[in-house]
C-alpha cells in the first residue's frame, strides 16, 4: 500500500534544507572537505534515497525510474548502482543503524551519570562499586580493561582503589571518530523525525519540538543553559531507568526496534556578524532581483517565547 504524502513547495523546501545544510557546510569546512568531494559523493546519498522511496512507493527499480526521482544522469545511476549493492552485501554502513549507536565506554558512563550514584565508587564490591556498574551493562568485558579504557579517554582518574567520575569530560573530545558518529546519528535521527512529521499523512508523529526564546542577557543564556542540564540529566535517568529492562526483556525474544530521545542546547547571538564576500572590480552583471535568504525559518511546533517589544 502507497503511503499518501503532503503536497510540499519544492521552492520553498530547498530554501529550508539550505538554512539546515549551513552548520553542515562548515563542519565540511572546518575537516578539509570542499565542494568538488561533497557533490560527488552526495550522488550516491541521493541515489540510495530515491531507492528506497522507490521501494516505499511499491515502484518498480530502473535506471529510468531512479534517473527520474533522484535527477541524477542515467550514467551516473548505472555507474553508482554496483557500489550500492556491494555495500549492502558486504553488510557496509548503515549510518541510521549503526552512527551514534553508544560505545561501551559511553553507556557505562551513561549509567552511572543516570543512577543516582556518588562520583567516586570503589573498585570492587557487590553494593555500590565500578565492577558493578560494569556489569550491569556487560558481562563480556572485565571492569579493569573498561577503567583502562575510560581512563585513557580521560573520563575516569583512579586514586586508591577509589574510581572518579570526571563529569565535564563526558563530552566526547572533537578530535574522536566518536564523537562524530554521535552527531551524525542523532543529527539524522532528528531529521527523520521531523521529515516523517512534514511529509506523511500518519496518525503517528514523532516528538520533535523545541522551545525558544530571544531578547535574553548573556547572564539570562548561562542560567538557562545550567536550567537545560538539570532537566537533561534528570530525564535521561528516567529514560535510562525505564529502557534497561524494557530492553532486557525485549531483546532475548527477538526486539528488532530502536529508539533515541535526545535535547539540546545552542544560544548565539542574535545579530552574528555577517560574513564580508569580495568584492570584484568592474563589474557589469546586473544585481540579483531575488531577496536574500533568510536565516530565521523556524519550525511551526517550535514553543515561541518571543520578546513582548518584538511583537509590538
Amino acid at each position: 500500500m502507497v503511503t499518501k504524502k503532503l503536497k510540499l513547495d519544492p521552492e520553498l523546501v530547498l530554501k529550508q534544507t539550505l538554512i539546515i545544510m549551513q552548520p553542515l557546510i562548515l563542519w565540511l569546512l572546518r575537516s578539509g572537505v570542499r565542494h568538488p568531494e561533497f557533490s560527488v559523493a552526495i550522488k550516491q546519498v541521493f541515489l540510495e534515497q530515491a531507492s528506497q522511496e522507490l521501494t516505499r512507493l511499491g515502484v518498480k527499480q530502473t535506471d529510468s525510474a531512479l534517473s527520474l526521482l533522484s535527477g541524477l544522469h542515467r550514467k551516473d545511476v548505472r555507474a553508482l548502482i554496483p557500489v550500492l549493492q556491494e555495500l549492502v552485501n558486504s553488510g557496509g554502513d548503515r549510518p541510521r543503524e549503526l552512527l551514534g549507536k553508544p560505545t561501551l565506554p559511553s553507556q557505562i558512563m551513561t549509567r552511572w551519570l543516570a543512577s543516582g550514584w556518588q562520583d567516586s565508587l570503589p573498585l570492587t564490591g557487590d553494593a555500590r562499586s565500578f565492577e558493578k556498574l560494569v556489569r550491569q551493562v556487560s558481562s563480556d568485558v572485565h571492569p579493569r580493561s573498561v577503567l583502562n579504557e575510560l581512563e585513557r579517554l580521560g573520563m575516569v582518574e583512579t586514586d586508591d582503589q577509589q574510581v572518579r567520575l570526571l563529569r565535564d569530560a563526558f563530552v566526547p573530545d572533537p578530535t574522536m571518530v566518536e564523537a562524530g558518529n554521535l552527531l551524525a546519528g542523532s543529527t539524522a535521527d532528528h531529521l527523520s523525525a521531523g521529515v516523517h512529521n512534514l511529509s506523511d499523512i500518519d496518525e503517528h508523529k514523532f516528538l520533535e519540538q523545541s522551545v525558544f526564546a530571544d531578547g535574553l542577557s548573556k547572564e539570562s543564556i548561562v542560567e538557562l543553559k545550567k536550567l537545560a542540564k538539570a532537566l537533561w540529566l534528570q530525564v535521561m535517568s528516567s529514560l535510562i531507568e525505564a529502557a534497561v529492562p524494557l530492553s532486557d526483556k525485549d531483546e532475548p525474544n527477538g526486539g528488532d526496534q530502536r529508539i533515541r530521545i535526545g535535547m539540546f542546547c545552542y544560544s548565539e547571538s542574535i545579530h552574528p556578524k555577517s560574513s564580508t564576500l569580495p568584492t570584484k572590480k568592474n563589474n557589469t552583471t546586473k544585481p540579483s532581483s531575488k531577496r536574500p535568504l533568510k536565516s530565521n525559518l523556524s519550525n511551526d511546533t517550535d514553543n515561541q517565547l518571543t520578546n513582548k517589544k518584538n511583537n509590538k
